[in-house]
Order: C-alpha cells, then sequence, then structure tokens
C-alpha cells in the first residue's frame, strides 16, 4: 500500500481531495498535514512572508520522513515555494495544479482557469503557460475569478460559495473546451454544474490523484 500525504494550508481543501483518492485510488494509504498559518502568512495580493518557503521545505522533508510514497501539497499560492523546495526531496511531489496544467496544455485548446483567491491566478496560469511553452503549443488561455465566493467559504457557508462557482461558470462557459477549477476547495461546485457544463470541468484534485498514482504505482 502506497502512503500520500496531502500538505493543506487551508481546511476547506482537505475533504475535496480526500473524497477524489477515495474515488480515484482507494487502495491508497492518505494522511494530512495541516498548517493553517502558511496562509495566514500571505497578504491578499499573494506576497508571501519571507520565511515561508523555509517553512514549506521543513514540511516537505518531514513529510520524506514520515515514510511517504509521494506528497500532494494543496495550496496553489504556494507553488513556487514547493519548487524550491522539492528538488531536494527524494519523492514525488506535486502542487496543487501540476497535474491540472498538464492536462490542459496537452489537451486543451480554449480553457479557462477558474479561481475563487484573486491571488492564485498569476501562479496557476504561470504554471499553465510553462507546460504549453515546454510542449510548444499555442493556445488561448482565459481566466475567471469568482468574486464573494472565497468570504463565503471562510464565513463557512459552503453552499454560497458553490453557487457562485456555478453561477460564474454557467454564465462564461462559452467558447472555452474545458473549465479548470484552480483550487481544491472548488470542487464541490462541479455537481452543481450542467452535464453538459461539467463534462468539460477539470479539478486539480481529481487531475492530481491521477498523476499520483502514476508516479509511484498501485502497490
Amino acid at each position: 500500500m502506497k502512503r500520500i500525504l496531502l500538505v493543506h494550508a487551508y481546511h476547506p481543501s482537505m475533504a475535496p481531495i480526500a473524497k477524489a483518492f477515495a474515488t480515484g485510488w482507494p487502495e491508497a494509504q492518505v494522511l494530512n498535514l495541516l498548517d493553517e498559518a502558511l496562509y495566514a502568512d500571505v497578504s491578499p495580493e499573494g506576497v508571501m512572508q519571507p520565511d515561508i518557503p523555509e517553512r514549506v521545505a521543513s514540511i516537505l522533508q518531514h513529510a520524506e520522513k514520515s515514510r511517504a510514497d509521494g506528497v500532494v501539497f494543496t495550496g496553489s499560492t504556494f507553488g513556487p515555494a514547493v519548487d524550491a523546495a522539492k528538488t531536494a526531496i527524494g519523492i514525488p511531489i506535486l502542487k496543487a495544479d501540476e497535474a491540472m496544467a498538464e492536462i490542459i496544455a496537452e489537451k486543451a485548446e480554449t480553457p479557462v482557469i477558474v479561481c475563487t483567491a484573486r491571488r492564485a491566478l498569476p501562479v496557476i496560469c504561470g504554471n499553465v503557460e510553462a507546460k504549453v511553452a515546454e510542449r510548444g503549443r499555442v493556445l488561448s488561455l482565459s481566466e475567471l475569478w469568482v468574486a464573494g465566493a472565497k468570504d463565503a467559504i471562510v464565513t463557512g457557508d459552503n453552499a454560497t460559495h458553490d453557487r457562485l462557482i456555478a453561477e460564474a461558470v454557467k454564465n462564461n462557459n462559452a467558447g472555452h473546451d474545458m473549465i479548470a477549477f484552480g483550487q481544491v476547495s472548488m470542487v464541490p461546485a462541479k455537481r452543481l454544474l450542467p452535464a453538459e457544463i461539467a463534462a468539460r470541468v477539470i479539478t486539480s484534485a481529481e487531475a492530481s490523484v491521477i498523476r499520483m498514482r502514476e508516479l509511484v504505482g498501485d502497490r
């Protein structure tokens, strides 16, 4: 049995990716690490305190020492810190949106990245653009920020969070062959979409399960 550690900086991310693993890879042993102080030390504009890269590196080292076979770091904003740290780690490390970015870069032509945290958009779009460049492709990438959704989930109003995402996607899906939910916490909103739109939705949680299973193997 493979041990996968999910590292979180945001409590609402925990349940959606745990469900994705339970559905897509039930044989894996999935364990969680939560450090909410990380997001507490990031400004609304996405500026991290100077010590955050060191703290992220320490968490990843702890995960390796905990005999994890692989790690998924679910906080999209911390992608650059994860990139800086993972070169010194001897197990596969996936950023929250990394596997999703690979799928977009390989298969999409006119994707849209949907986020509830505005500060996450440049990080995620930058990752997609880097993957596209690696493949020598050109695609038309759009962004969609869902105003008010993050404020709702912070207060515990998950229903409003999910509804705002679904409404924004319904109103802005035309012309997009792939709709990417940029943050793990957004996954539950997919159930509120009509089947035709939901079929074009890719989530970072589901993509991470598929990619991590490929990286570490089933057994």
